[in-house]
């Protein structure tokens, strides 16, 4: 099996992307995968979905999983679309998040570090960063939050506060729980105790 379709395998490129081309780059430490997107194939605003003219495209790479011991880099000319709607966009790609400089695969293995050990050990063992990290985490939780139903709180804690002399009564909002979930919301804002109950009625 010839290189460029082994990694189309490994990597699961479909049409209308291809694998054009795979380097190996032994002073580096780093095998150099180049993906294509075929010409002539449609091109859809990311935004939505609206088959658009190309514009440009714009060079690109990801880190992906290491190929043995060796650093394994995506590159691409990810063709840009002309939106009537959205004006210029960049379309999606298959294997990673918009913005990101890294594969889902490789953000993935990083998140299961993640959940063994601290941010600093996970970015120093990867060599990565400690913002290339955190921006990893940060997406993680974006995706979650994004698939969360938005629910009211069914319980919450009410506590009694005095300011000055003349006693006013407030209430703080402390611990609230959602049962729906096993996520802890903090405030420190304090409120007046009807218009704390007004709001989450």
């Amino acid at each position: 099996m010839r290189d460029k379709e082994l990694y189309r395998k490994i990597l699961g490129i479909e049409e209308p992307w291809t694998v054009k081309d795979v380097e190996l780059d032994r002073e580096k430490g780093e095998v150099r995968v180049e993906l294509a997107h075929r010409a002539g194939e449609g091109l859809r605003c990311p935004e939505c979905g609206t088959l658009s003219p190309g514009y440009d495209a714009r060079a690109r790479r990801w880190r992906h999983l290491d190929t043995c011991q060796f650093r394994t880099i995506l590159m691409a000319q990810v063709p840009r679309v002309s939106c009537p709607e959205h004006g210029v966009r960049q379309v999606s790609v298959p294997w990673g998040e918009p913005g990101s400089r890294f594969t889902a695969l490789f953000e993935a293995l990083v998140i299961d570090w993640l959940k063994e050990a601290s941010l600093s050990a996970v970015a120093r063992q990867l060599g990565l960063g400690w913002t290339e990290t955190s921006g990893i985490m940060s997406r993680a939780v974006r995706r979650g939050l994004s698939r969360r139903e938005p629910k009211l709180p069914t319980h919450t804690g009410v506590d009694e506060v005095s300011f000055q002399r003349r006693r006013r009564l407030e209430g703080t909002n402390n611990k609230v729980r959602l049962l729906s979930s096993n996520a802890m919301l903090e405030s420190s804002q304090v409120r007046p105790l009807p218009l704390l109950i007004a709001h989450t009625r």
